[in-house]
């Protein structure tokens, strides 16, 4: 059976990145969090800022059709992810070759992940990553919502970080708190994108799926001090890192160099195939 799962293999590069120091790691942890923390708070406000959103979205493709980037946003986008100049800039332009307004839309997102995994499964799983890469609930990626997602998903992020990202992945209303439905719905999605199995392997897939939930609802329900019925990204996190089978899922271990290949190497292909 192939590795259990992985969102990282979209992302591969010719070179390798070089090994970071702890406090270059910590700022960047930290960075991402404030980014998370921001959007937890923009998601809580309901009707209004959907609308405000809406709005957005249309100003976004009105205005952010940057063909450079400054040395500033650069520096930025270096500290934030685990990509150096070059490599920054060899994204940007392969993302402006295949999004030339400068966003991705939605359908684009689900367009490079169909053609990535041609399988059955591939829509309803980008659908759901799609909202952990749009971190400012715009319905649109620009490039640096791209490579921050990119860069999260990598090999070289920590598990906490990974997770911290994908507490994003399932919360789908968006409200800061993970339910027990939001949960069954995306682990789902997670093993099911994961594993396309052969006929006669259908059923070790349905039995993978179904530890999964299970699984998932230890989650809630070894949080004692509360009838539990909804799980703060702490809460998540810390449940995913006592799992095993969910923390192999999610999150599994990379020693030795070693990575899942659920996707092929995109280095030599477009972002977005029409």
């Amino acid at each position: 059976m192939a590795e259990l799962v992985s969102l990282d293999s979209i992302n591969r590069s010719e070179s390798s990145a070089s090994l970071q120091s702890n406090a270059t790691v910590n700022s960047r942890h930290s960075s991402i969090c404030s980014l998370y923390s921001t959007v937890s708070t923009r998601r809580r406000y309901g009707f209004l800022n959907k609308m405000g959103n809406g709005f957005q979205s249309v100003f976004r493709r009105i205005t952010k059709t940057h063909k450079t980037l400054s040395d500033k946003e650069i520096q930025i986008l270096s500290t934030v992810t685990n990509f150096d100049r070059e490599q920054i800039l060899q994204w940007h332009q392969k993302f402006l070759g295949d999004c030339p307004n400068g966003y991705m839309t939605r359908k684009q997102f689900v367009s490079m992940y169909k053609t990535l995994c041609p399988n059955a499964n591939a829509e309803r799983f980008a659908r759901h990553i799609f909202r952990a890469f749009d971190l400012d609930r715009s319905n649109t990626v620009d490039f640096r919502e791209f490579l921050i997602g990119l860069s999260i998903t990598s090999s070289s992020s920590s598990i906490q970080t990974k997770l911290e990202w994908l507490f994003q992945v399932f919360d789908i209303d968006g409200n800061g708190l993970l339910t027990r439905m939001e949960c069954l719905e995306v682990i789902d999605a997670i093993v099911r994108f994961n594993h396309q199995p052969m006929v006669e392997d259908n059923f070790n897939i349905e039995q993978l799926v179904l530890s999964a939930k299970r699984s998932m609802m230890k989650i809630f329900d070894n949080i004692s001090e509360r009838n539990c019925n909804s799980l703060t990204m702490a809460e998540f996190v810390e449940g995913c890192y006592q799992d095993k089978l969910i923390s192999q899922l999610l999150a599994p271990n990379q020693e030795n160099g070693q990575s899942s290949t659920s996707t092929q190497n995109t280095h030599d292909m477009s972002i977005i195939t029409e």
